[in-house]
C-alpha cells in the first residue's frame, strides 16, 4: 500500500482543485492509500514512523523538491521506496525522473517502474539535490589535491542533479556528483565593455565521489538541498544507487 504525504504548503487554497483531481485519479487507478496532510501539529517524522509501523513500503511525497529531500532523510535507511507527485514550484527532481505533472505522476505510480538514485551524505545528513555556497573561502579537499574557487567565482556547488542556472550534465545514477565552480555574472555595463570577440569565462566541472569541504580562513555555511545549512568542515560521501524511487518512462539526466 502507498502512503501519501502532503507537504504543509499544499494546504493553501490555490492547490485545492489540483489536489482533488489527484485524489480522484489515484482512486480511479486503484492506488489510493493512507494519506497524511502535514500541519503545525502533525510533523513529518511522526507520520513516517506511523506509516512504517503499519508496514507501508512506499512513501509518496506530494509537494516539491524540498518535500522530497525532507522525506528522503527519514526513509533512506529503512529500505522504503519513494514516489513523487509534483505540486507547486521547484520540481526539478521530478522533471528529471520523467514526472512532468501531478496528473502524469498518478499513471507513473501505477506503472511502478523502479529506479535507483545516488544519495549524498554530508556528515550525518543526507541530501538528494546538491550542496551550494557563494563563499570564496571554500575548499574542496579530495585527498590527493584541493580545489578552490578563483577570485572571479561567484557560485560553488556539488550537484546530484542540475538545479543550478548553469549548463552541465549530472546523472543521479552514476555514483558521481559534479563539483561546479561558476564565474560571477556580469552586470550590464561590464557586458558593454566586454572586448568584442573575447570568449566569456566558462564554468569548471569536476567529477567527485567523496571529499571534505573545508575553508581557508573561517568556517563557512553550506546550503543543503536549498532548505537547511551546515558549517564547514564537512565530510561528503556519494552513496551510489542508495534510494529506490518510482520513475517515468522518459527519465532524463
Amino acid at each position: 500500500m502507498y502512503c501519501y504525504i502532503y507537504d504543509i504548503f499544499t494546504n493553501q487554497k490555490k492547490y485545492e482543485k489540483q489536489l482533488l483531481k489527484i485524489e480522484l485519479l489515484l482512486a480511479d487507478l486503484g492506488i489510493a492509500g493512507k494519506t497524511y496532510k502535514l500541519n503545525v501539529l502533525k510533523n513529518l517524522e511522526g507520520v513516517i514512523a506511523e506509516a512504517v509501523n503499519e508496514g507501508i513500503k512506499t512513501i509518496v511525497a506530494v509537494g516539491n523538491d524540498q518535500t522530497v529531500s525532507k522525506i528522503v532523510n527519514l526513509i533512506i535507511d529503512q529500505g522504503l521506496t519513494l514516489g513523487i507527485i509534483p505540486v507547486g514550484e521547484n520540481n526539478l527532481l521530478a522533471t528529471s525522473l520523467g514526472i512532468k505533472s501531478s496528473e502524469e505522476a498518478g499513471q507513473i505510480l501505477a506503472a511502478r517502474k523502479i529506479g535507483r538514485l545516488d544519495v549524498g551524505k554530508i556528515n550525518d545528513q543526507y541530501f538528494l539535490l546538491g550542496l551550494e555556497s557563494g563563499d570564496s573561502n571554500i575548499v574542496f579537499d579530495l585527498k590527493d589535491y584541493n580545489i578552490q574557487p578563483r577570485d572571479n567565482n561567484g557560485a560553488v556547488g556539488l550537484y546530484n542533479i542540475n538545479i543550478s542556472n548553469y549548463e552541465f550534465r549530472a546523472d543521479p545514477e552514476d555514483g558521481i556528483m559534479e563539483a561546479v565552480f561558476a564565474p560571477k555574472k556580469q552586470v550590464w555595463w561590464q557586458n558593454i565593455w566586454h572586448k568584442e570577440g573575447a570568449k566569456p569565462e566558462r564554468i569548471s566541472v569536476f567529477p567527485v565521489r567523496g571529499l571534505i569541504i573545508n575553508h581557508q580562513k573561517k568556517p563557512i555555511t553550506i546550503n543543503v538541498d536549498r532548505q537547511r545549512t551546515i558549517k564547514t568542515p564537512a565530510v561528503v560521501e556519494v552513496l551510489k544507487n542508495k534510494l529506490r524511487v518510482i520513475i517515468g518512462k522518459e527519465k532524463s539526466n
